[in-house]
């Protein structure tokens, strides 16, 4: 009985653990690594585990970097089972198809000029006839169900509190007489979060493994969003600007909706037009809607009272070029909500081209923005910056939100190892430096091993 830790490991991204016993192997996640083009490539092409030798999957949820090779496993000849919740299953969909469409643009994007210097063609990571076929293997649980994908190996579903659906798992492993419980809590979420409930605590544990990505950092009490938000929505409506809202199309741009339904039903915000501006959001929205068994007992109240929160008469949902273009040209005071999170790539660019500019507005970073990223650049308050290669004065409020994460803090996770009380740790799924400040923590709270692994290392249990 072991497990090895494949991916996600020293980093934030790519996750994949490997569970064996009795000769069984599940892998927990298959996570697409996102990186430098060169290194991210070299990383997903390369599997770490022969499909072959695989019995099934066990999926934490539908977040790129949990569930985004699975395509590439489906395309190495995996045909086994790939276990999450029903609402995951859901996601999964959108999430993968999209990625797909990704793989084939940038693959053409690079062919164009290989074409041009004469270079060999580069092949996608995978089409979306691989997303297809990984889809068919998902199979769709509920919380609180135990399956045994394989001989020796039991798995429970439980609640993480990270994003709908989003499960954390205890695998209950047996071989020759002896038995181990292993947690795995990658991602794990925060308590009073919108939508979602609160994590579910594990018990019982021979090894938790455990996320560590804000491991050395407290987020803002979560329930100061909503003030934060309404707050920054005020102040611009009173210049008579736009608030422009760069989101991850899944979970946050729920989220934020979530907040404006209750900002708008109690007065606190006067009600102006709400535009979702992603196809892909809005389908991950409607999914969220069918799914409203999954809601927790706030947001089940506050459907009742509305009828609808994720979809009001207030929302306008923007599917085509010609309705983003027509939210662009209007001066009218709104609320835009639009992908890329990190300003990089999507509709929020067109945006900001035309918003940047404008004193009225207000830019609301609700998001991590990685470094060397346009949406770094504003939460830098640079005063000039390059969209679509034409350089803008900034002369749009900037205001960053640090209420808005979905993942626990270092408080958060410290707390939850308190009430798992585990009899070993093992820390993944974050940087070095943030990973080493967590175990120092860890390791000053409590007595039970703390392990910092290497990305490949086994342990046995």
């Amino acid at each position: 009985m072991r497990i090895q830790f494949l991916g996600g490991v020293e980093t934030v991204t790519g996750s994949q653990h490997l569970v064996e016993a009795g000769g069984r192997r599940v892998l927990r996640d298959c996570g697409l690594f996102q990186g430098k083009r060169d290194e991210a490539r070299a990383i997903n092409t390369r599997l770490s585990c022969p499909p072959a030798a695989l019995d099934a999957v066990v999926l934490s949820h539908a977040h790129i970097d949990h569930c985004g090779n699975l395509p590439s496993l489906a395309r190495a000849g995996y045909a086994g089972p790939i276990h999450a919740t029903t609402a995951t299953v859901a996601l999964a969909g959108v999430m993968l198809r999209d990625a797909a469409r990704i793989q084939e643009q940038d693959a053409a994007y690079l062919n164009q000029k290989a074409n041009r210097q004469g270079l060999p063609a580069v092949a996608p990571l995978y089409t979306a006839a691989d997303a297809e076929a990984a889809l068919k293997l998902f199979q769709g649980h509920r919380y609180g169900d135990t399956i045994e994908p394989a001989p020796g190996i039991r798995v429970l579903f439980q609640d993480a509190g990270h994003i709908l659906g989003a499960a954390v798992n205890v695998f209950e492993l047996a071989e020759d007489g002896r038995q181990a419980r292993v947690g795995f809590a990658v991602d794990l979420g925060r308590k009073d979060l919108p939508i979602i409930r609160d994590p579910e605590s594990m018990r019982d544990l021979d090894l938790l493994v455990l996320e560590s990505t804000y491991g050395d950092r407290l987020h803002d009490e979560a329930t100061r969003a909503e003030d934060e938000l309404g707050t920054a929505i005020n102040r611009t409506l009173a210049r008579g600007g736009k608030v422009l809202i760069p989101s991850f199309a899944l979970e946050r741009a729920q989220e934020l909706l979530y907040h404006l339904a209750n900002l708008f039903s109690s007065g606190r915000v006067r009600q102006v037009p709400v535009y979702l501006d992603s196809p892909m959001a809005v389908e991950l929205t409607q999914i969220f809607g069918r799914h409203s068994d999954y809601f927790d007992a706030e947001t089940q109240a506050l459907l009742a009272q509305l009828g609808s929160i994720l979809r009001p008469d207030w929302v306008h949902f923007s599917s085509t070029v010609e309705e983003s273009k027509k939210i662009t040209a209007s001066d009218e005071p709104c609320v835009i909500i639009a992908p890329n999170g990190m300003c990089e790539h999507g509709r929020i660019l067109h945006h900001l081209k035309h918003g940047v500019g404008n004193p009225a507005n207000t830019i609301l970073i609700v998001g991590f923005q990685a470094a060397n990223t346009l949406g770094r650049r504003l939460v830098e308050r640079a005063p000039r910056v390059k969209i679509f290669g034409d350089e803008f004065v900034r002369r749009a409020e900037v205001l960053t939100l640090n209420a808005f994460s979905a993942h626990a803090d270092r408080n958060d996770l410290l707390a939850y190892v308190r009430q798992v009380q585990p009899r070993r740790i093992a820390l993944v799924h974050g940087e070095p430096k943030i990973r080493a400040a967590l175990a120092q923590a860890l390791r000053a709270m409590q007595s039970a091993p703390v392990l910092e692994p290497q990305t490949g290392e086994v342990v046995e249990l």
